[in-house]
């Protein structure tokens, strides 16, 4: 544990997931299982899913039998690209939280199977607004453009969700199976070194970059039986030379350090080491920790006289003190 985390009460910390579940029907209940066991130690309070199984009428079983596990609820859910073998795959939100609204965001990339992220707004025990994106993103080698036009499309959709709820102090986390390096121009565009693909600027802040361990930094592993196995799916004959890649992100919207919203730690999980020498994903998950602070409400102006504004705002501070809150100075 850091620093920063053992000063902050357990209650201020709002825990994040995101895993690209791997959608090949090759163990899938065994793989659920993983993934459901360790779900239930980490306890996150939102999971972000990509290539979730679902069934032709839109239904997902996998995502049912995680719910029931877990207790975390599906909030957002879509599938959007048959599978080989039947059905389709796409990406899920779950949460404990109350939900505001749910949606799709149509990334308008009509050559690509990928064609939409799943967004919910939710509502934190602290007061804010949670906006959280589940997004995978184009996969190829030669799609950075058309991940870049998705990424430049989620930004717009949560620029507008944050003007729309900027009375309930919003936070945005997006995260997901980017399928690019930190390098490339989708995430430069991301951490405002680059443009999108509308010529405007943007500004998120990783939680790699900010908390991550660089020994942790691989989310497909050369030695991972399923990416082995993907990679041969894919004419890759000797999948063990390929090099071990980043490609799993979760991003804070703005410039969140020190801020509500601020990424404070991150782990790895759902690797074929930490827990049960077996891979559940031909990619490693990532769990965040974000500083929530409770949201303060403030004496309203209209209930205080000059005289009495330093007086309210001593008793607002009080009050907070004794609940263990902090005061402003």
């Amino acid at each position: 544990m850091n620093s920063i985390v053992a000063r902050i009460p357990a209650e201020h910390l709002l825990r994040v997931t995101t895993l690209n579940i791997f959608h090949a029907a090759e163990e899938v209940e065994r793989r659920t299982r993983l993934i459901c066991d360790e779900l239930v130690a980490l306890r996150p309070a939102v999971v972000c899913l990509q290539e979730v199984r679902f069934d032709e009428d839109g239904t997902s079983p996998q995502l049912e039998s995680i719910a029931a596990v877990t207790s975390l609820r599906v909030v957002a859910a879509h599938g959007q690209h048959p599978r080989k073998n039947g059905g389709l795959s796409g990406n899920a939100v779950l949460s404990v939280l109350p939900l505001v609204e749910s949606g799709a965001i149509v990334f308008g990339t009509p050559d690509c199977q990928l064609t939409l992220a799943d967004y919910a707004v939710l509502r934190t025990d602290t007061g804010q607004s949670l906006i959280i994106i589940s997004a995978h993103l184009a996969w190829g080698g030669d799609q950075e453009g058309t991940r870049l036009t998705q990424l430049t499309v989620i930004d717009a959709r949560v620029r507008a969700l944050m003007d729309k709820y900027k009375d309930r102090h919003p936070v945005a986390v997006l995260a997901g199976d980017f399928n690019t390096l930190p390098g490339s121009d989708t995430n430069r565009y991301l951490n405002g070194q680059g443009a999108g693909t509308d010529g405007g600027y943007t500004f998120w802040t990783e939680a790699f970059a900010t908390v991550g361990n660089p020994n942790e930094a691989t989310t497909v592993d050369a030695g991972n039986f399923w990416a082995q196995k993907t990679a041969r799916g894919v004419g890759i004959e000797f999948p063990e030379m390929l090099p071990d890649r980043r490609i799993d992100y979760v991003w804070t919207y703005g410039w969140a350090y020190g801020r509500p919203g601020c990424p404070v730690a991150m782990q790895r999980s759902f690797t074929d080491t930490t827990r049960y020498g077996y891979p559940a994903s031909d990619h490693y998950g990532l769990t965040v920790d974000f500083w929530t602070p409770p949201v303060l409400t403030p004496v309203p102006a209209e209930l205080l006289t000059a005289d009495d504004i330093l007086t309210g705002q001593l008793m607002l501070d009080l009050d907070i003190a004794a609940k263990g809150g902090p005061v402003l100075v």
